[in-house]
Formats: structure tokens, C-alpha cells, sequence
């Protein structure tokens, strides 16, 4: 499919879940009998109506939309509100701008106003699944961060920490350090109020490892060249960061309160149940160069004792060139079999094979391994079918997780507690099955078991640099993947925001 094809069906995706969405607000007819019925919506005996006065309101005040405001024709509007008693349908078309503006409007909160097929085109796949409910709580938390951002900016901002050489520690006596503490005052690491004190003391020790924590440092205490250029970030580009992630959030999530979110950068998978984290663990995810796609869906089934079918990208670049070189005593001590079918039940003698005659497209063959101990999936894989074959899944090499960066797997997300998470699901989806003692006792039976789950749960694979957690501290990660300055480099073009729909191709 091309990228127009995909842009088209992007916006027709997007215009039919902001209609789906009126009857929050407006009756469902409103864009059927605009005349009729937004008449009495929003203009109530010839004046605006409280619900319009609040809807303006709320669209100018709302700093986290990425494409600006003019799409929303609110100068239209302004206008029709002066003039329309000198037109004869003053008021049918200022209802009708009101219909439209809110639509729109209500598409970029709940799905971004740029098209992420655009920015990332092989690099994520959308599926919404709604539910009754506000915003997803990560949605709500990093809104909430906007703002408390933004008033730091409205008062002022942070000085420029001035450069230094070597290390400032506890113990230290130095004129920088009274410039450390008014930065980490003002992002609320610090709380002492006096901030001309030149000494560096146990409390602002105390307040650089927080703020080291909260930007993925090494937690010292120390202020180092790499603490000193993460303080001196300016303001405006932290804003800038958490926008970004706003927006990438409203692309994926929806309004569920039960959901699975995997944070690529943050190297963390969370199970949320009404809107509270009841598990969480560290994960394994994609290198740079096989990246972890975002994406969401909906996990419906898992695997106990699975068999790893190879896909094909690894078959090319990591089974094949194994296979011409000779090396079968390694992969069959590894548990790889090979077969003509998917079930396994029509095995080949990789001796007998001349592999110097494929090269890995449209291959006959399965590559499959045995469940066990050994196995790369390890126990259990969680399933959520999508257009980039990843799932959730254990792995045999649990030492992985001792490294603070994890991008180790090609694509799958491995995780720290798969028998864990496949208890909370499945015990909470299918009361009185799946107790501990009955995972124990299915995985050493060796035999691979599907598992559905009645209720089938979201799964968001998210790719959030800023994220808030559920005491509101504001975290900062590493752009493993350069997703941050792809979605900058994209908006450096001016977005065209009178249309409905930010695709830039359709404007050229």
C-alpha cells in the first residue's frame, strides 16, 4: 500500500472516530441536520450558549495541540459572532463553524493532529478500541506535566547553569552551586529556600541524585559534565518534548482502564487496572537497527510452552548464514528444527538441504524450536496478532535484565515477569483457574496450550521519552531510537492547520 493510500485511510479513520465521539457533547445529528439541531446546541435565544462560551474556551486555552489553532477557523467564528445578524443564515453558518471547529478539535485530543504514518511510516500500526471513560491516565498525567511546565516558563525559566570544569560534590565549596540550586528549585528537586549558599551540602546532594533519577543518570550525586548539560536543557525545549509525547500518546491509547503499556525507552512493561499500575517489570526491546514498533492493539490469547517459529528476518539474517556455513551442531543444541509445514509434523534433515540456494525470501521451510528451558521465548508468550508480527514474551536469558540499557531483541519485547503477568491476566480473567501451582504444572507438562482471555485487554506499545508517574514526577529518557528529532525534523516544514487533516503531501 502507498503512503497516499495510507494518509487517505488515516483521515477517513480519524474523521469517522471524531464523528462517533459528538454525542458527548452534541446530539447525533448534528452534522446530519446542522440548521435544526445546532441551532439550539449552541445558540440559545439568539446568544451564544454557556456550552459554546466553554468549548471556545477550552480550544484557546489549549496549549498541547502540536498544528496551532487556525484549523479551527476560530477567526471565522469571531467573525460570524459580530456580523451574523447582517446575514440571513448568520446563525445556521456560525453553528455550523461551532459543529465543525468541535469535531475537529475533538479529533486532535483524542487521536494527535498529525498523521504518524507520515513521520514514522514503517515504524507503527494503529488500533483504537474504545471504551466509556475519560482520558488514558498516562494522557492525563503528561497533560498535567504541560502545565506544570509551562508555568515554570510563564515565571521566568532557569538561568544557564555557567560551564565548570571537573566534578562539584558534597563537600565542595564554589560559585556554581548557587546556580545549581535555583535550577533545581524551580523543577521542584529541591526544596531548601536558601539559594545562596555557596556550600554543597547533603540536602542538595540529595536533590541532584532526584534529578538524576528523573533523567536517567547515574544516581551519584555528583554534578558532572552529563548532569550539567541535562540541567542546562532550556525550558522551552522541555516543553517542546512533553508536546511530542502528547501527541504520540493520542495517536495509540484509548480510554480503557485496564491495559497493558510497554515504554520502549524506559525499558518497562505496566499493567494498569483502574487507571493503577498492579504489576510492573523491566523489558528487553528492539535494537536500533530491528527497533520495537509502536503500536496498539488488543492482547486476545498466550502461549504456554510455545514453540518459536522463526520470523523472517531472523531466518535471513541469523539462521541462513548459520546453515551455509555448516554450523549444525549449534542449531540443533539450540532446539532448532526445521519443517515443511507450521505444525511441525513434517520435519527436514538440515543436513540434506543445500542452503547455498536460498537466500532467504519465499523459503519452503519453518524454523522452529522445541519448548523448554532452552527455548528463546522461554515459558509463555502474550498475543495481540498485528502487521509487524511482535508479541510479549519470556526469554531463557533473564541475566539481560541486570543492564540498564536493553536494547537487545530483535523487535519482540521480553519481559522480566512473564509467569507474573500471565498470572494477573488470565486468574483475574477466568476466576478460580490459573494459580500459580497450575502455570507450574502446565509448563512441565511441555506441551504447547493456548490460552484466551474471555476479555481481551489493550496493549500500548509506546515510545515515551517524557513520561509522569503516579506521584507526578516528570521523568526525561534517552531518544534511543531518534524518534524525537524525527518528529522535529517533520515539523520544522510548516504544518498546514486550515485544513482538517495535517498530512503535508497533500499540499505540495
Amino acid at each position: 500500500m502507498g503512503k497516499g493510500a495510507v494518509a487517505s485511510m488515516f483521515r477517513l479513520y480519524v474523521a469517522a472516530a471524531a464523528l462517533a465521539a459528538l454525542p458527548l457533547l452534541l446530539s447525533a445529528s448534528v452534522l446530519t441536520d446542522a440548521k435544526k439541531e445546532s441551532d439550539r446546541t449552541w445558540i440559545l435565544h439568539g446568544s451564544l450558549s454557556e456550552t459554546a462560551y466553554e468549548f471556545l474556551t477550552a480550544v484557546r486555552s489549549d496549549t498541547s495541540i502540536l498544528c496551532g489553532k487556525k484549523r479551527y477557523g476560530l477567526h471565522r467564528i469571531d467573525e460570524l459572532v459580530q456580523n451574523r445578524y447582517l446575514l440571513d443564515d448568520g446563525e445556521w453558518q456560525l453553528a455550523k463553524a461551532l459543529d465543525e471547529a468541535y469535531a475537529l478539535y475533538l479529533s486532535d485530543r483524542r487521536n494527535g493532529c498529525l498523521n504518524p504514518y507520515e513521520i514514522y511510516p514503517d515504524q507503527i500500526s494503529i488500533q483504537k478500541f474504545e471504551s466509556e471513560g475519560g482520558e488514558n491516565i498516562l494522557l492525563e498525567r503528561l497533560e498535567n506535566a504541560l502545565r506544570k511546565y509551562e508555568r515554570i516558563e510563564a515565571e521566568g525559566g532557569w538561568k544557564k547553569i555557567p560551564p565548570f570544569s571537573g566534578l562539584l560534590k558534597k563537600g565542595d565549596f564554589a560559585k556554581p552551586v548557587t546556580a545549581i540550586r535555583a535550577r533545581l528549585y524551580l523543577s521542584g528537586d529541591l526544596n531548601s529556600s536558601n539559594l545562596s549558599d555557596p556550600f554543597f551540602d547533603s540536602g542538595l546532594e540529595a536533590a541532584v541524585k532526584h534529578f538524576q533519577a528523573r533523567h536517567a543518570l547515574k544516581t551519584d550525586g555528583i554534578v558532572g559534565q552529563n548532569t550539567l548539560r541535562a540541567m542546562n536543557i532550556p525550558i522551552e525545549r522541555k516543553i517542546l518534548l512533553i508536546k511530542l509525547n502528547i501527541e504520540r500518546l493520542r495517536w495509540l491509547t484509548g480510554s480503557s482502564k485496564e491495559f497493558i503499556a510497554a515504554n520502549i525507552p524506559a525499558y518497562t512493561l505496566t499493567l494498569y487496572r483502574d487507571d493503577s499500575p498492579v504489576l510492573e517489570m523491566k523489558t528487553v526491546v528492539g535494537r536500533r537497527d530491528r527497533p520495537t514498533p509502536m503500536l496498539s492493539d488488543l492482547m486476545s490469547y498466550a502461549v504456554l510452552n510455545p514453540y518459536w517459529r522463526a520470523p523472517k528476518t531472523i531466518v535471513k539474517e541469523d539462521i541462513l548464514p548459520k546453515l551455509k556455513a555448516g554450523m549444525f551442531d549449534y542449531l540443533e543444541r539450540a532446539g532448532i528444527v526445521i519443517s515443511r509445514n507450521f505444525d511441525g509434523n513434517e520435519t527436514v534433515d538440515m543436513r540434506s538441504v543445500a542452503w547455498s540456494r536460498y537466500n532467504g525470501e519465499d523459503m519452503p521451510f519453518v524454523f522452529m524450536q522445541k519448548p523448554g528451558p532452552l527455548n528463546y521465548l522461554g515459558f509463555v508468550k502474550f498475543m495481540f496478532p498485528n502487521s509487524f508480527d511482535i508479541y510479549i514474551h519470556d526469554t531463557p536469558h533473564s541475566g539481560l535484565f541486570r543492564y540498564k540499557e536493553r536494547q537487545m531483541s530483535s523487535g519482540c519485547i521480553r519481559v522480566e515477569k512473564p509467569i507474573e503477568l500471565f498470572h494477573a491476566l488470565f486468574s483475574h480473567d477466568q476466576e478460580g483457574r490459573w494459580s500459580y501451582k497450575q502455570i507450574v504444572r502446565q509448563i512441565l507438562k511441555r506441551e504447547e496450550k493456548l490460552v484466551g482471555l474471555s476479555r481481551p485487554v489493550p496493549v500500548y506499545i509506546l515510545y515515551m521519552t517524557v513520561f509522569a508517574d503516579d506521584t507526578g514526577e516528570v521523568h526525561f529518557l534517552p531518544d534511543i531510537y531518534g524518534y524525537d528529532e524525527k518528529m522535529v525534523s517533520y515539523l520544522k516544514e510548516p504544518v498546514p492547520d486550515t485544513e482538517s487533516f495535517a498530512v503535508r503531501k497533500d499540499f505540495k
